[in-house]
């Protein structure tokens, strides 16, 4: 028998593989649980200790049984036998009287009794290994029900009963139908509707065995209507393999796939639903196959009957010696019997008139002893003591082989009708209920183990449910919004904190604060000129001109793999985490982190020199105060970058969090920011974060100071990217290089707007507030992309080689405290550039505050 919907943890059939209560162990965890359990421990001595090692033995050896038998029992080879089996059981006996002749009865009598045997067996083995399949009633339970305590605190008296029911519920329903479908394979056996009746011969001699034989024959044409409790077993089955099948199919990598379209595995409501409605469905159509028939009229062959109540009668005459020309009626009556019915034997008893009480029958009738017992339909007739008889045996083969027909047909249209009504009954409500809740527990589950990996806003724009009115699409939506809001709420460092809490098998409170984790990062800080003077300018309006801001960088550091962490007013803190197992490698091994890092400051420059009228887009009033303020305003930023360790995790209370980034190392990319005023360029990097790039990249960068910001601290080389943005960026400049992108290596690249959305150009994006959205799109290919955008080309052409070599020189002596030398150069370089070059300027004027001349103590950098 295969496993039956109850066999998942529930209490009236249950399974999966359970060894006394710990489900889906192996043997050898079973074995393991055993011998660490203080029954099975040694003492001191190293001997085993007496009864106690004897019973855990033996409980090893029970419960290395029972998961054997379990694994057994759910076979593939098994439920494939048992299945051939029940299929034998639903239409053998069909199956024999249509297509065989009486002497294959034997080998479906013994087919019938193996087949009675192994669900007797399967049964058995169920009852002893698995638990919950034959429950047992809770007799504690019943004890306490029956207490004053437990009846004075009762909600109800019908609740109290029905407390009662579940307490004394004996036998699951799944053990009840097994047993049902089981014992009526009895009325094909001949010990049962035979048993105490003799041969045939012998039933004809006696008037008594021939009314039990008609009672027995007619009892059991009304118990064949049983046989229709085995096609459960067929239900079973259909759950035994969707089963298989939903099992099968949940082991579809569903990030792979990229839609929770694929169905997931089946939940545990899903599973209660299911188990549910196919009880009802078969209880229901049990009810009706067995209700029906008995609710119908015998059919009752009355010709035969009559005919023989006619013949009788004339014997009866005869033999009373009422009237002689009642010999030749009582021929004619017989004679009419054989001819007009299937008679194939006539026996009369208590008779003394000299007559044969044996009718001779046409030879071209069937023998009784050529058809089976179940063929014949016996009919006795008697007088009122019981003193004469007449017996005639009719022969109902061709009957019985319609009724067999008939039967097939019947049997088919039921297994067709319970299907059905399995599918019908529970399709709606799997398409209603289930499969959206099951959608959902995958939602939240697949943020609980890659909280970054979604595109969540592709949820929320799914064609397929949209506005279908439902208030499960709604909650899989409103999901999938909260999913989208907490990852742009925590951002990248909160990836941890969010698949914590959300995991549906962890503990049901939340734990928010609690050990970070190491982490080593690239770290951007990026801050906006000039914010004080701007922000009293534009008041309100401020906060449209900082989210403009971060639209255009946030919106070019995540398609450079990286993620935004802070937003602090005029400040933005980036991250780009880096392996650094493949730090020894080249720049592709760690995917070119550092290339990116400093692309997408740089790109964010151009972009918002580009779109300068989308950041300044303020009412009337702001702009005036702006421009009267600060005439010819340009929004610019300062961006300082580094590369090192952090400690990632939640920051605060229970009260309100933030997830980020605790280290020196974030202190330093926020310093070097700082440090770009006074040296009176765009961008700082760091040695570390320098040591990142690629050559391409290196080419245009320049090495413009060397520091030591404490005694504990390593000399470091501050660079910069020249970067001239007084070139002027348009959209007519706008003329992007087609090349092929680098796939992202990064686990999302999430947006509030869908990226279906994001990529139609044809599609104007708008936000509430702050108008009309600029679509930035960039074609990543490290590291060929520093040449490739013409952009980027264009903002370091101002700064040559030529200016660039010269650079080099003055600060090789710089660094050897050849300020002379060095003054000479950096002049050069500055009254090439105009007296714009702000490295040039910054030099120069710390070096004119010792007189262009090193110090004794000189070693090269400054501390």
């Amino acid at each position: 028998m295969k496993k039956s919907p109850d066999d998942n943890d529930k209490g009236d059939g249950s399974t999966n593989n359970d060894v006394e209560g710990a489900p889906n162990k192996s043997l050898d965890e079973a074995v393991k649980d055993e011998e660490s359990s203080p029954s099975s421990s040694s003492n001191k001595d190293g001997g085993s200790t007496g009864g106690g090692g004897s019973r855990a033995g033996g409980r090893i050896s029970r419960n290395v049984t029972k998961s054997f038998l379990n694994k057994a029992v759910d076979s593939n080879a098994t439920i494939t036998f048992m299945s051939f089996i029940t299929i034998y059981a639903i239409y053998g006996d069909d199956v024999r009287i249509l297509a065989f002749d009486p002497g294959a009865d034997k080998f479906f009598l013994a087919m019938s009794s193996l087949a009675f045997a192994f669900f007797l067996l399967e049964i058995s083995l169920l009852c002893w290994c698995r638990d919950k399949y034959l429950q047992r009633p809770d007799f504690p339970e019943i004890k306490e029900l029956f207490t004053m305590d437990r009846w004075r605190v009762r909600k109800s008296t019908f609740a109290w009963f029905g407390q009662l029911g579940k307490a004394m519920q004996t036998g699951s329903f799944y053990f009840w139908l097994d047993l049902i479908s089981t014992f009526s394979m009895a009325i094909e056996m001949p010990w049962v509707l035979q048993a105490g009746s003799g041969g045939v011969a012998d039933g004809i001699d006696s008037s008594a065995a021939g009314k039990a034989s008609l009672a027995g024959a007619r009892a059991a044409n009304k118990l064949k209507v049983i046989r229709m409790v085995r096609l459960v077993r067929l239900a079973k089955l259909y759950k035994y393999f969707s089963t298989k099948q939903s099992a099968k199919d949940s082991k579809v990598d569903v990030n792979a796939a990229g839609s929770l379209d694929i169905m997931p595995p089946e939940s545990h409501v899903g599973a209660e639903m299911s188990d549910r409605t196919t009880k009802k469905v078969i209880v229901g159509i049990l009810i009706m196959l067995l209700g029906i028939p008995l609710l119908q009229a015998d059919e009752i062959d009355y010709l035969n009957e009559f005919s023989m109540k006619m013949a009788f009668e004339h014997r009866v005459l005869i033999s009373d010696g009422i009237d002689a020309n009642e010999l030749e009626q009582w021929e004619f009556s017989e004679a009419l019997l054989i001819d007009r019915t299937d008679c194939i034997d006539i026996t009369y008893h208590g008779f003394d008139d000299g007559l044969p009480n044996d009718t001779l029958i046409p030879s071209d009738r069937s023998r009784v002893e050529d058809i089976r017992v179940e063929e014949m339909d016996m009919i006795t007739i008697s007088d009122v003591g019981h003193v004469r008889s007449m017996t005639a045996i009719f022969d109902v083969s061709e009957r019985k082989r319609e009724e067999a027909l008939l039967g097939l047909l019947l049997t088919s249209f039921v297994i067709v009708l319970l299907g059905l009504g399995m599918v019908s009954f529970t399709k709606d409500v799997r398409n209603l209920v289930i499969v959206p809740i099951e959608h959902m527990i995958q939602l939240v589950r697949e943020i609980s183990e890659n909280p970054l990996g979604k595109d969540f806003s592709l949820k929320v724009d799914d064609k397929k449910h949209k506005d279908d009115g439902m208030e499960t699409t709604l909650l899989i939506r409103t999901i999938s919004k909260i999913a989208g809001l907490m990852r742009v709420g925590f951002g990248e460092a909160g990836a941890d904190i969010i698949g914590k809490n959300l995991n549906i098998t962890g503990t049901d409170t939340m734990n928010l604060l609690g050990n970070g984790r190491k982490i080593h990062s690239i770290f951007g800080f990026c801050d906006v000129r000039q914010f004080t003077d701007t922000t009293e300018c534009l008041q309100e309006e401020v906060m449209l001109f900082v989210n403009r801001i971060a639209h255009i960088l946030h919106s070019i550091v995540v398609q450079c793999d990286g993620a935004a962490n802070k937003n602090i007013g005029d400040a933005f803190l980036l991250t780009w985490k880096v392996n650094t197992d493949k730090l020894d490698g080249s720049c592709k091994d760690h995917n070119y982190s550092g290339d990116k890092a400093l692309y997408s400051f740089v790109k964010t420059m151009i972009e918002m020199s580009r779109h300068e009228d989308f950041l300044c887009k303020f009412s009337p009033r702001a702009l005036s105060e702006l421009y009267e303020r600060m005439p010819g305003y340009k929004c610019r930023i300062g961006c300082g970058l580094h590369f090192g360790w952090a400690i990632e995790g939640a920051i605060g209370s229970s009260k309100k969090i933030d997830a980020s980034y605790i280290s020196p190392h974030v202190n330093m990319s926020e310093t070097l920011e700082s440090a770009t005023k006074e040296y009176g360029t765009s961008i700082l990097m760091s040695e570390p974060f320098y040591k990142l790039l690629s050559p391409e990249a290196i080419a245009g960068c320049r090495k413009v100071d060397t520091i030591k910001k404490r005694e504990s601290d390593p000399v470091t080389g501050l660079y910069t990217y020249d970067v001239d943005l007084s070139v002027g960026f348009t959209l007519a400049h706008k003329k992007e290089k087609k090349t092929t992108r680098l796939p992202h290596h990064r686990k999302t690249t999430f947006s509030l707007v869908s990226k279906s959305v994001a990529d139609d150009p044809n599609v104007k994006k708008e936000s509430p507030g702050l108008g009309d959205l600029p679509s930035i799109q960039i074609y990543n290919n490290f590291p060929e992309v520093w040449d490739a955008d013409n952009d980027v080309v264009r903002a370091r052409s101002n700064f040559s080689g030529f200016q660039r070599q010269i650079w080099g020189k003055g600060m090789d002596a710089f660094e050897a405290g050849k300020w002379a030398i060095a003054k000479n150069h950096f002049d050069d370089v500055l009254q090439q550039s105009g007296g714009k070059d702000g490295p040039s300027r910054y030099l120069l004027g710390r070096m004119e505050q010792h007189k262009f001349s090193a110090p004794d103590s000189w070693q090269g950098y400054w501390s």
